[in-house]
């Protein structure tokens, strides 16, 4: 197992990885949709998912993977209401790649984020 870093995505803000490498598979940790230093409400939740899934990308990079290369995403969204935008923002990004995904409704994120995505990336195949 070896822990990756990525200095172009947010640093962990508690005590795990940012993203773990396990044979040919990239475990990359929830990502916010925001940065700490971003009013909630300064993004919506489209410019949230994009960020979200771009900081993911940044860290596939890391050990030469791309977006095309994710199997996995879950998404943990504050209110289903943004369900729908969230969702063509989510498709927007991926395109025609249609990775498993498991969409979560769940209570209050840090920083006031409405959306977090965390996921699965195959590498090296």
């Amino acid at each position: 197992m070896t822990e990756i870093k990525c200095q172009q995505a947010p640093p962990p803000g508690g005590h795990y990885a940012q993203a773990v490498l396990h044979g040919d598979s990239l475990y990359v940790s929830g990502q916010l949709g925001l940065t700490r230093d971003q009013a909630p409400e300064s993004r919506s939740i489209s410019e949230q998912v994009v960020f979200a899934l771009g900081n993911i990308e940044q860290v596939a990079q890391v050990v030469g993977a791309g977006r095309k290369d994710v199997v996995r995403c879950t998404v943990y969204v504050t209110s289903i209401e943004f369900w729908d935008e969230a969702n063509r923002a989510y498709a927007d990004f991926f395109g025609d790649h249609r990775p498993a995904r498991t969409t979560v409704p769940c209570g209050a994120l840090h920083h006031g984020a409405k959306i977090e995505i965390d996921a699965v990336v195959a590498v090296g195949g």
